[in-house]
């Protein structure tokens, strides 16, 4: 099973089990981590603290110098989803495909280490919660293309035919009704812009 270690993310205070590369937090927040992820988590956040917002592609060229693979990719997304749920990211919504999140201004790096070393009294007065902003509810087709333009860029614009198996039989693809071809024509448009996307930068 691995050794116990306190879950990367500072403001969780979950234990992770697991071997290097599949931990899971025994709060279910997320699924940690990849190692070249858990080992920069601060780093990230110090990233994303300093950016007025900010896609998982800005991080990996920035930050990882667009060296990534797949499965590390999947890992910061996995990062990202759960600095969602604790209120630390705000998600923004789509920008060429890919999901556009924003700091919250909440559970920064800086006040981790206030807590860390015993709050100066500056730091006493509450700060004002961020507005709740209610999110639009996405039709079924706006969650299928999301679920696609996900595989897409986490097999990073390439698959194979056991991929293409596995996607169409997947229970929440197929329930959408959609036939293969109509899937196969809308992953190949999302295939298309990945690459003009990643060709660019």
């Amino acid at each position: 099973m691995g050794r116990k270690r306190t879950c990367e993310l500072p403001f969780c205070k979950g234990v992770v089990e697991g071997t290097r590369n599949k931990r899971r937090c025994d709060k279910d927040r997320n699924i940690h981590l990849h190692q070249v992820i858990s080992r920069n988590v601060r780093k990230i956040m110090k990233y994303i603290e300093s950016k007025e917002d900010l896609t998982a592609n800005d991080v990996n060229r920035d930050l990882f110098k667009s060296k990534l693979d797949k499965n590390e990719k999947g890992s910061m997304y996995r990062l990202f989803q759960a600095m969602v749920r604790e209120g630390y990211l705000l998600e923004k919504g789509k920008r060429g495909g890919l999901k556009v999140y924003s700091f919250s201004g909440t559970h920064s790096v800086d006040d981790e280490m206030v807590e860390e070393t015993a709050a100066a009294p500056q730091f006493a007065e509450p700060q004002q919660a961020p507005v709740a902003q209610k999110p639009r509810q996405l039709s079924p087709e706006e969650i299928l293309l999301g679920k696609l333009r996900e595989f897409v860029h986490l097999k990073s614009g390439q698959w194979n035919h056991e991929d293409w198996l596995w996607l169409i039989n997947r229970q929440d693809i197929r329930e959408y009704g959609l036939s293969e071809s109509d899937i196969g024509r809308i992953l190949e448009e999302e295939k298309t812009r990945y690459w003009v996307q990643r060709n660019n930068y």
